[in-house]
């Protein structure tokens, strides 16, 4: 299989490269594509000063774009002109400029522009360049705007009392139906007092008189606001936002073009790989398909039938060369023919292992559910008139094995688990007499074992260790419950900790005088859901707990022995270090 992994990593690793270079290259676009989405986007929302940002990039240094030779003119439509202003006032590069503009600007003729945003019948925008350590330029933008022009020669008339005067009303009328606009005039309560144009006046949402403000070209009209101190009357005009001529985006362009042009060649290589493979690669792959359904259906015997061998092998008997790559598959498709067999014994094993799972439910859950059980018919019990406390301890118990239960629910697939998930589980330090104590009270308190002895003998002086606490108590549950479910109930279990100085751990034993073990089940003890076959003990589990017990025990790097005599008792031994590290 070696030659055929080498084989194929040759032939694929030059495909895939140029599969990946491809990816790489369509990234690449797929990002100047969107970029130049996210740009359109920022452009038709304020489609002006979007082109004069464009051409302050596309200029750079005036300076050495006046050295470059390259007209101006070539980079604006005709609907527009530019201008570029030097720190001193001085016109150094214009573009499509009418003759009627100056050449030379003061301060007073730039804040007039600032002010009215028009220079003489245009419409502007402009922006300062201040590059560090170099002069500034002001690049000037201008545009005819009908309805601007119109505003301003609105304003520059307003009435004294914030109106239109009755003798210009008509000219006004005259001039918004040119132009297909509505000019309403409100007074300070917000009710329009005087109107004209063609189109009813439609009030706006109040958080668009911001948004036109920085985004004009989204909406489909444009709008003009004026407030007049005097009177406080507000005018609003609105007017047709026509459709503007975009300009071409240089910057976006041609490296659009080089990636398309790259991007296809790519994709014409790869087409053509693709169609090949098909060619080399299906005819195989049909016959190791046909070869799959014969065994699906159990036809293990006829690997290839007739018409197969004479189209991968030669008359010699050896592979044809279109088939070579594959002769290590070959020989494991014959394999695996011998080796079905053993695999479906696998499957019907696992099969028996699940009805024995089911079954190791049962053995976890009938402890806890008996002693509900026992409650429950107490409670039912018409002849006993239960006390308060006594109904509390009741209720106290069946809730605690209740939340017993389900703690058992969650550790159902805990054998399976236990080796996979080592290292998340957590460990704390305890005091051992103390948490072995608490882990026993229970028993002590539960009436199912009140037949039952059980006595511990702690540890002196006490000591600390690193356990993980519900599954050491699960241990040392899983160990009781072994002990009095496979003896009668007047066996008495002892538990008893031992140091061990020299290897620094404990040793924990749990000792019955019960009936005891014969070698058979002591050597199968710990082997999942193994059952002695002792014709005398109550036969209810199916050893999984003694399984999980072992495992839990090497979870916390130790070891659990087992010492047993026919008639003589049984002592299980654990064996924990003070520290697992």
């Amino acid at each position: 299989m070696k030659k055929l992994r080498s084989r194929l990593f040759f032939h694929f690793s030059i495909q895939f490269g140029f599969i990946s270079l491809l990816m790489i290259v369509v990234a690449v676009l797929a990002t100047l594509i969107g970029g130049y989405f996210l740009v359109e986007l920022e452009r038709e929302a304020d489609y002006y000063q979007y082109q004069l940002d464009e051409l302050v990039i596309e200029v750079g240094d005036p300076l050495e774009y006046i050295k470059s030779n390259e007209d101006m003119d070539d980079l604006l439509p005709k609907s527009m002109w530019l201008q570029i202003i030097d720190e001193k006032g001085k016109v150094i590069i214009s573009g499509n400029a009418p003759g009627n503009l100056k050449k030379s600007y003061n301060s007073i003729d730039i804040e007039q522009m600032k002010e009215r945003k028009q220079l003489e019948e245009y419409s502007v925008k402009y922006t300062l360049e201040q590059p560090l350590f170099e002069d500034s330029y002001l690049f000037v933008l201008g545009y005819k705007d009908p309805g601007a022009l119109i505003w301003s020669e609105f304003i520059e008339n307003v009435n004294s009392d914030g109106r239109i005067a009755e003798e210009n009303q008509s000219q006004v009328e005259e001039k918004l139906n040119q132009l297909g606009g509505t000019l309403a005039v409100y007074n300070n309560k917000g009710d329009i007092i005087q109107q004209f144009g063609s189109n009813e006046h439609i009030e706006k949402p109040p958080l668009e008189m911001i948004e036109r403000e920085t985004s004009p070209d989204h909406f489909s009209e444009n709008q003009y606001t004026f407030w007049d101190s005097d009177s406080g009357n507000t005018w609003i005009l609105i007017s047709p936002n026509e459709k503007k001529q975009k300009l071409p985006s240089p910057m976006l362009k041609k490296p659009i073009l080089i990636v398309a042009g790259i991007a296809g060649g790519i994709l014409l290589i790869t087409l053509l790989i693709a169609f090949w493979n098909s060619f080399r690669y299906g005819s195989p792959l049909f016959i190791f398909s046909n070869w799959l359904n014969r065994m699906g259906n159990g036809n293990y015997e006829e690997v290839l039938i007739e018409q197969e061998k004479k189209k991968v092998y030669r008359k010699n008997g050896k592979l044809k060369r279109r088939y070579k790559l594959y002769k290590e598959v070959f020989q494991a498709f014959d394999d695996m023919a011998e080796k079905l067999d053993a695999s479906r014994k696998e499957r019907e094993q696992l099969e028996k292992s699940r009805e024995e799972w089911v079954a190791g439910i049962s053995h976890d859950l009938r402890t806890p559910l008996t002693t509900m059980e026992g409650y429950g018919r107490l409670l039912g019990n018409k002849e006993y008139d239960w006390s308060k406390q006594e109904l509390q301890e009741i209720g106290d118990t069946i809730t605690e094995k209740s939340d017993y239960m389900v703690d058992l629910i969650e550790d159902f697939t805990l054998s399976f688990r236990l080796k996979n998930d080592a290292d998340s589980l957590t460990f704390s330090l305890v005091n051992i007499n103390e948490f072995m104590k608490q882990i026993l009270e229970k028993f002590q308190k539960d009436v199912a074992f009140k037949d039952y002895q059980i006595i511990y003998k702690p540890i002196h002086p006490d000591r600390k260790i690193e356990v993980n606490e519900r599954l050491f108590e699960r241990m040392i549950d899983n160990l009781v419950y072994n002990a009095w479910k496979h003896n009668p109930p007047e066996t008495a279990v002892k538990i008893e900790t031992v140091e061990l100085e020299e290897e620094r751990g404990l040793e924990i034993r749990i000792i019955d005088n019960g009936t005891g073990m014969d070698e058979e089940t002591q050597k199968h003890l710990f082997t999942r859901y193994y059952r002695g076959t002792n014709t005398e003990e109550r036969n209810e589990g199916t050893g999984l707990g003694m399984s999980i017990a072992l495992q839990i025990a090497k979870l916390h790097q130790g070891t659990i022995s087992v010492q047993s005599e026919k008639d003589k008792g049984t002592i299980v031994t654990v064996v924990l270090p003070y520290d697992k590290d």
